[in-house]
């Protein structure tokens, strides 16, 4: 139920209330693409309970809150910048490669999560058979599944044409996986060291070749 109920709140708070004085909109061939990218994301990831933040809070230090809230900021200001004032833009290029990319960052975050298995956490949590996988998306992007969230709010606003939405989404996506990334590195340079260290050197963050 925990999925469900998480892609509901999400689908709710990133399109349903900011097209709220627009519902007709809601039925836009675009919005429905996107939400269909959401639900699938939603659906093949781990489910997120409050209590899960609470007792992870030291080593997450917060991080799946901000996630979570600037998640919906970077899906509903493109939404909501199309949806009350331009929503008569529908050029065909830009639907088509923000549909690409949203494509493409939703199936690589489902192909980070499979390959992860059992060590995908919504929280930071280091556990105690805990294994350092660097094969797959892994192998030149230490955190591919956050790579793959990026391209698909970053694509959302390319196929809603919201330029200004754009900015406001790759900042708030950047921001959100820089406190992540931060903390979750943390505590797998604590549990592998050098071993971990080392794959850093050999790898970017979240961006090949720029971070």
């Amino acid at each position: 139920m925990g999925k469900i109920k998480n892609t509901v709140l999400f689908l709710l708070l990133a399109y349903l209330l900011p097209l709220a004085l627009q519902p007709s909109l809601l039925l836009d061939y675009r919005i429905l693409f996107l939400m269909l990218a959401a639900v699938t994301v939603f659906l093949t990831q781990p489910g997120f309970e409050v209590e899960e933040a609470e007792r992870d809070r030291t080593a997450d230090n917060n991080s799946v809150i901000f996630i979570l809230v600037l998640s919906v900021l970077a899906i509903a200001v493109p939404v909501i910048e199309w949806g009350y004032f331009h929503p008569e833009r529908a050029h065909l290029h830009w639907i088509i490669v923000g549909g690409l990319i949203v494509i493409a960052g939703t199936g690589l975050r489902i192909w980070a999560i499979q390959t992860l298995g059992r060590f995908f956490t919504a929280t930071v949590q280091i556990q105690e058979e805990h294994q350092l996988i660097q094969h797959g998306p892994f192998r030149h992007i230490r955190h591919p599944s956050y790579t793959g969230a990026l391209l698909t709010a970053v694509g959302g606003a390319i196929v809603l044409e919201s330029w200004f939405g754009l900015l406001i989404a790759t900042a708030c996506m950047l921001y959100a996986y820089y406190v992540r990334i931060t903390a979750e590195e943390a505590a797998l340079v604590s549990k592998f060291g050098q071993r971990y260290q080392d794959y850093q050197h050999q790898s970017s963050r979240l961006i090949p070749g720029i971070w």
